[in-house]
């Protein structure tokens, strides 16, 4: 009888340990690197997670996701992607321009798919966007400058000066700075253009557009995401319609914008990864994905328009979103 027990034990132990290695080796193994926390990106990795749930891919189960952070701390970005490269994972998500370039340096054989990154090609990510050429690909939160421009004209109609504001260390911010001076070149604006190096300029930047222009544009830029309250508060006291890069900025205080969702965003970018991981495409190959100007959506906040005394034309009421809390 005893030793009916033990063999029963040896062989329960066994069938624990064999069950324990295949499910080891069923479960994908993500690394996520965020840049910071924003709402922007909190959606874009959300959307990436739903993306995986709704096909299976479930933490817990037979998903295991490393996340970190650095809260903009740029100077944390190498070690963080180092600690997710050394523990091999199936792919990794880059959320950010500098998640994507710490990750680069890492490593070269491990699939990269970034989101909430503006332009691969510039920053030196990938050789094209139809054909990344290495180990990186992702989606863009890129929406036409021409549309954008399109929409500080039909906000303000008789524009002719339009302030500029970005953070000078942000590349992405860089890329777009200069396509939207080059669009307002061309309809015969002029800009005026300031930056910040931290947030700490940000008032006193504002303070410095009051009554020398008659919009103002900020791109998706991270810092400046993160404060928009004051922007806020010195535009809408100054009546200076701000139009900013994305969705987010305008809950949190800009007057409109017309550009991507990020949980979709994400969303797309975790069908994707799904290709990737299963093998149904090389990350080499993959393009870099984009929204269609004919996708892009008008974002505006009743509540800024509001303060501002600003009346919002029929066309944004009828065919945007409000973001108003």
């Amino acid at each position: 009888m005893k030793k009916l027990l033990v063999l029963f034990l040896v062989l329960t132990l066994v069938g624990c340990s064999a069950n324990d290695s295949t499910s080891d080796e069923d479960v994908t193994k993500i690394g996520v690197l965020q840049l910071m926390d924003h709402e922007a990106l909190n959606n874009a990795y959300d959307g990436f997670i739903a993306a995986l749930n709704d096909n299976g891919y479930v933490e817990g189960e037979n998903l295991e996701i490393e996340f970190q952070n650095p809260n903009n701390d740029k100077s944390s970005l190498p070690t963080m992607a180092q600690q997710l490269v050394s523990s091999s994972p199936d792919l990794i998500l880059a959320i950010g321009t500098g998640s994507a370039q710490a990750l680069q340096q890492e490593t070269s054989e491990i699939p990269i798919l970034g989101t909430a990154i503006t332009d691969y090609v510039e920053v030196g990510l990938v050789a094209s966007n139809d054909e990344p050429g290495a180990n990186i690909s992702g989606s863009s939160d890129y929406c036409d400058m021409d549309v954008q421009m399109d929409l500080v004209e039909t906000l303000v109609p008789d524009v002719k000066r339009v302030g500029l504001l970005y953070t000078s260390s942000e590349q992405n911010s860089i890329v777009q700075a200069e396509q939207m001076k080059a669009e307002c070149e061309r309809r015969g604006w002029e800009v005026v253009e300031k930056t910040i190096s931290d947030l700490t300029m940000v008032n006193d930047a504002m303070t410095a557009f009051i009554g020398d222009i008659d919009a103002l544009y900020i791109p998706t830029d991270n810092p400046l995401a993160s404060s928009m309250a004051s922007v806020e508060t010195i535009a809408s006291e100054n009546k200076i319609p701000t139009i900013v890069g994305c969705d987010t900025m305008v809950e949190d205080g800009g007057l409109a914008s017309i550009g991507v969702n990020y949980y979709d965003l994400g969303y797309q970018t975790g069908l994707n990864a799904i290709k990737v991981i299963e093998g149904e495409v090389n990350i080499s190959e993959l393009p870099i994905y984009f929204m269609t100007s004919e996708t892009a959506t008008i974002y505006y906040n009743s509540l800024i328009a509001e303060r501002m005394g600003y009346e919002l034309p029929a066309e944004i009421l009828e065919n945007g979103i409000d973001m108003a809390q």
